[in-house]
């Protein structure tokens, strides 16, 4: 029996007895190499994680088949080894067949394509495949190579599946191209976030509140006082400038800049205030990452849409503390609370959070998942007690 595959017409007679051994284990080898691009083509393992153990399986029963071909040849014969082509042969393209119905789910990777070129070299290798063995021993009464069907159906397959890599090619660049684009818009995005937030915390109003503060300690000729609050206005303007530049700060550091805008609001707020911090001592203030100056919004709400219409003992208490894999921070003050109308056309609008909040929330989103961050103002006010509390939760990785 003369198997000629592929190279054979190219060799010199030399090699005959090597194909009279291991012609169909060369051929079927590279069904062994096929059936790997084939996963990588078609991205089984994510598109079709449930079929792609069968790819592999069938990869696996090839390449054993493939090195079974030469000993069933030489302990055998020719008939038996005829016969375990047929019916491996046989067994594979019904796989190969039923492996169609189930890739064409596939809504990417050119999967028509894909079945096409397969399709063409599946069935031209079966038409050559019959010619061959059932002409094995009188081919030279038909006036044709069955190798001819073969080498059709593998040029129609190799034209198909490279255009499929092209596009899959092109793709590619175009995604690449695109995460380009997203990257520069998502940098455009950030800088924009860091200049709302220092220009919230350095608003005109604020400092024209803190200027007139001095102003008047210096009508009132509280030469002391005028020179304490110039010295910690101008540690907290230096100290807001500096962590504009960063796109993160340690919680610790956000907590500072805190302290020094609270100890200066008290000073303008008739009265004053208690500002108390818990934080959970099993954390590592250091180590957290914060957007920088994301606290003072929520704080400064507190001091003047709450505390500030308030009579009596005026708190607001900042608890830090670890829940399972989250940060959660909360700002609870026991000013005058929320109105219920404000606090429904807030939640309502998508395009306004209450109180400036949504810069807060889209900064947090920056450094982690969307879904994972959420951010929620309510009234906690009862017969007794009025005031409202802000709940920021982020994870803490």
């Amino acid at each position: 029996m003369h198997v000629h595959f592929f190279l054979k017409p190219v060799m010199s007679g030399a090699w005959d007895d090597f194909y009279e051994y291991f012609g169909f284990s060369v051929f079927f080898f590279g069904f062994v190499f096929y059936a790997e691009f084939e996963r990588v083509l078609l991205s089984s393992r994510y598109t079709i994680p449930f079929w792609d153990r069968y790819f592999i399986i069938k990869k696996y029963a090839v390449l054993a088949f493939s090195i079974s071909f030469p000993i069933v040849y030489k302990f055998f014969g020719e008939e038996i080894l005829s016969l375990e082509v047929f019916f491996f042969s046989s067994g594979l393209s019904l796989f190969v067949v039923r492996t169609y119905f189930v890739i064409s789910k596939i809504k990417e990777r050119s999967v028509h394509f894909f079945i096409f070129g397969s399709a063409s070299f599946l069935l031209l290798a079966n038409i050559g495949s019959y010619f061959n063995i059932a002409f094995r021993n009188r081919l030279d009464t038909i006036n044709f190579d069955p190798l001819l069907f073969v080498y059709i159906g593998v040029m129609i397959e190799a034209l198909v599946f490279t255009n499929i890599m092209g596009k899959i090619f092109k793709q590619i660049l175009e995604k690449k191209s695109n995460l380009k684009v997203q990257y520069a818009l998502k940098q455009k995005e950030t800088a924009e976030l860091k200049m709302t937030a220092l220009q919230s915390q350095m608003n005109p109003h604020f400092l024209f509140n803190c200027l007139n503060s001095i102003n008047n300690f210096i009508l009132k000729n509280e030469k002391e006082e005028a020179s304490d609050y110039i010295t910690s206005f101008s540690k907290l303007v230096r100290k807001i400038l500096k962590n504009s530049e960063s796109l993160e700060i340690s919680l610790f550091e956000e907590l500072e800049v805190l302290e020094m805008y609270v100890s200066l609001e008290k000073t303008r707020l008739p009265g004053g205030f208690s500002f108390i911090k818990e934080i959970d001592e099993s954390l590592n203030i250091h180590e957290i990452m914060v957007p920088p100056l994301f606290l003072q919004p929520f704080i400064e709400n507190s001091i003047w849409h709450g505390l500030a219409g308030k009579v009596g003992e005026k708190e607001i208490v900042i608890s830090i503390k670890k829940e399972a894999f989250d940060l959660v921070i909360t700002v609870e003050d026991n000013g005058i609370g929320i109105d219920s109308e404000v606090m429904e056309q807030n939640r309502v609008s998508s395009k306004r959070k209450f109180f400036g909040s949504y810069a807060t929330e889209k900064r947090i989103k920056l450094m982690h998942p969307k879904n994972s961050v959420k951010i929620s103002t309510s009234n906690i006010s009862s017969n007794k007690d009025s005031g409202t509390r802000v709940t920021v939760v982020f994870p803490l990785s």
